[in-house]
């Protein structure tokens, strides 16, 4: 009986890995397995770029210990100069400075350093033991961590150098220290008022700002509702008042949130300072405010604290009314002024993120987003809606996508979709449909080391994370790549070198529009100098108008020589990591049935589809060899056995390269795509094809044509 034959076209083999799909109903386009590709908007695929240094890397000046933390944050309109910004990295307790203007990136090293031992505190972990979070208001960088007390760094721009300070985070006292049950009676005058009742009553505005030191009556209403004609308190005016049993609004002294020392604001002796034992591990800038959360205990787990609206660096650490709650008069809440936020069942805060009208809180067991009426945030009006139960397991795994907050939870891999409308938020898993399954295979110390970075130009996530039984606490090996316009998932892998291994420890995005700053001469009408009286010339600097470096993912590299600090990047055209060490690139498409599930086929021919890429030649050893040459190997597995078939050539080259040796930069190739008609061997109901790399050489996979044969017979 005739075979009849029809033909496939694959041209859209970017989909990325799917691992949520059976062998009959994977999708087309996508791959059942796949390492080290670059998929592409246009719908090729390439073999990712070796990791090398960058052209002229310079090493630090510091070292990155086996157990060292490393961890990266960037540091914007520094000083208030708008092309000014700083990459930060932390390398256990001390934060390094780069300027992401400078190239090469590894040379931008700034001479100033913060030492963030200076800010432990009595019982704390250990700065080098706590990655920082960082964020940018007003020039200024606010740094916090569970370990240290929060700080700010100004730049000075004039002479390059940089202050820190730390401060207090004030707070009103609204804690009753004593048994309110009973603040409805009179203890009387010859009674003993117990130091805490004194202290309840003064903060209620008894015994301050005029009023009468009656520290023993009843905190039912407050002394100014007693006052006679004369406007003086009377004790028999203020007690024909029925006030009920409610008790007074309190509030009047101000304390630091971290040592609540009442009596020494109050001069009542006998209270004890109330201490809190953690800090905020994630700080924030936030409609023109600071905010703070991410504390340990269990009194303030689900505590948020804001500033009033800053106007200075003097405000960040104001974290209270202005007005007096127990005054007489302007009492008031104000719109701008500073407060706390309480989420009763959020537990371990990790992140707080602001992101268009709203913030949002992001913890172990689940997402808040704060919400002020009509979009603007106040101290008086907002409003907390629970977004999700699904939490965040490492702050490091969370990105921000175009604004769109993705993270790692304990399930997988998450997003927020929008209301349009309403604004409102709602959780989404992006890994359950897609790489549920390979995300459930990497272990725990996995997903608690990852570090997460986005490209905003090339629209790419990145998750770096280390291999399961890494002994370097901040080693990573591998990479799982989100492409935003394509929806699809791919994971990369860095290989080790065989001994003293360079490895990536770090990650950061340089956008490419930083400048350096431009250093003009200041002169008089006559081109003289103008020269002050201590001889110094008179210059000014302001930004560069134009770009320093094209965008890209920056990788920070310990060098396995020296361990000092470098900077790396997808860049090897060799097609080797560290310029030495091979990696393979393969991606294994899905089951082809060829139209039906019952009869045997065979596919006598398939067509493969690639790019040129070699770009001239260079003269070694006497002889010339071309510039990034390719090579692609392919292989078939029918049915679904687990091996290929030996595989064959797919990129062959039809008509002979003269070489033009005036200019070896040229190419003389005559066509742009080659294509390579391979004859396959083998038969079953369905077939797989698997493209693998060549050792040093590159390959663009544009897809690939497949002649397939069926008899009528089973």
């Amino acid at each position: 009986m005739p075979q009849s034959y029809s033909q496939k076209t694959v041209n859209n083999f970017v989909k990325g890995l799917i691992t949520e799909a059976g062998e009959l109903t994977f999708p087309e386009g996508a791959s059942v397995d796949e390492l080290n590709c670059d998929l592409r908007k246009d719908g090729s695929r390439r073999r990712r770029l070796g990791v090398a240094y960058e052209e002229s890397a310079v090493l630090s000046s510091f070292t990155v210990g086996d157990n060292d933390v490393v961890n990266t944050g960037d540091w914007t309109n520094a000083g208030g100069l708008a092309n000014k910004e700083f990459l930060i990295v932390q390398v256990g307790g001390t934060l390094h400075f780069y300027n992401k203007a400078s190239l090469p990136y590894s040379a931008a090293q700034e001479s100033f350093t913060v030492n963030l031992s200076s800010y432990e505190f009595s019982g704390s972990i250990g700065s080098g033991n706590a990655k920082c979070s960082f964020t940018s208001l007003k020039g200024f960088l606010l740094v916090s961590s569970e370990a240290i007390d929060t700080f700010y760094v100004s730049y000075n721009s004039n002479t390059n150098t940089i202050t820190h300070t730390g401060y207090a985070i004030n707070v009103r006292d609204f804690s009753w220290q004593g048994d309110t049950s009973t603040y409805t009676s009179d203890l009387g005058s010859n009674g003993a008022t117990p130091a805490v009742r004194q202290y309840d009553a003064k903060n209620s505005g008894w015994g301050v700002g005029g009023g009468p030191n009656e520290l023993f009556r009843p905190l039912t209403h407050p002394w100014f509702a007693g006052k006679d004609a004369d406007g003086n308190y009377s004790y028999t005016e203020w007690a024909q008042i029925y006030a009920g049993s409610s008790i007074l609004s309190n509030g009047h002294f101000v304390l630091n949130f971290f040592a609540k020392d009442r009596s020494g604001v109050s001069g009542i002796a006998g209270i004890p300072v109330e201490y809190e034992s953690s800090r905020f591990k994630s700080v924030v800038a936030f409609s023109g405010r600071i905010f703070y959360g991410g504390l340990n205990s269990a009194a303030n787990s689900g505590t948020i604290l804001f500033s009033k609206l800053i106007e200075n660096q003097n405000d960040f650490g104001t974290c209270y009314q202005v007005n007096d709650p127990t005054a007489e008069y302007l009492s008031d809440l104000l719109d701008t002024d500073g407060g706390s936020v309480r989420i009763a069942d959020a537990v371990g805060i990790k992140v707080l993120y602001a992101f268009k009208t709203s913030l949002f809180v992001f913890a172990e067991n689940g997402v808040w987003q704060i919400t002020g009426v009509d979009g603007v945030f106040t101290a008086s009006t907002y409003s907390i809606n629970r977004v999700s139960t699904v939490g965040i397991a490492s702050p490091s795994s969370f990105l921000a996508v175009e604004g769109v907050p993705v993270w790692w939870s304990r399930f997988g891999i998450h997003t927020l979709n929008f209301d349009q409308v309403s604004g409102s938020a709602q959780e989404q898993s992006i890994s359950q449909p897609t790489i549920q399954t390979f995300w459930d295979r990497l272990g725990t110390n996995v997903k608690e080391n990852v570090v997460a970075q986005y490209d905003g130009i090339a629209k790419k996530a990145y998750w770096f994370y280390p291999d399961a039984d890494e002994t370097i606490t901040s080693k990573l090996n591998n990479a799982l790549i989100l492409d935003i316009p394509l929806q699809a998932f791919y994971p990369w892998r860095i290989e080790d070198q065989a001994t003293n291994t360079n490895c990536v420890v770090g990650s950061a995005f340089y956008s490419g529009y930083g400048s350096e700053d431009l250093t003009l001469d200041v002169v008089i009408s006559t081109g003289d100098d103008v020269v002050l009286s201590t001889g110094d010339d008179v210059v000014s600097i302001i930004p560069r108008p134009y770009t320093s470096g094209d965008a890209t993912i920056i990788l920070l590299a310990r060098d396995g020589a020296t361990n000092k600090l470098t900077m790396a990047g997808f860049n090897s055209t060799d097609f080797v990591d560290w310029g030495d060490t091979e990696y393979t690139s393969f991606a294994e498409a899905g089951y082809d049935f060829m139209g039906d599930l019952v009869t045997k086929k065979n596919a006598p021919y398939l067509a493969v589809y690639t790019r040129l890429t070699e770009e001239g030649f260079e003269l070694t050893g006497g002889s010339y060899t071309s510039i990034r040459p390719s090579s692609l190997l392919v292989s078939t597995a029918w049915d679904f056995k687990n091996f290929f078939a030996a595989p064959q050539q797919a990129y062959r080259l039809k008509y002979p390269v003269i070489v033009n040796v005036n200019d070896l930069s040229e190419f003389p190739y005559p066509e742009d795509v080659i294509v390579t008609k391979l004859k396959i061997r083998g038969h079953g109901r369905s077939v797989r094809l698997r493209y693998e790399s060549e050792v040093g050489k590159d390959f663009i996979l544009l897809g690939w044509g497949m002649v397939q044969a069926g008899n009528k017979r089973f």
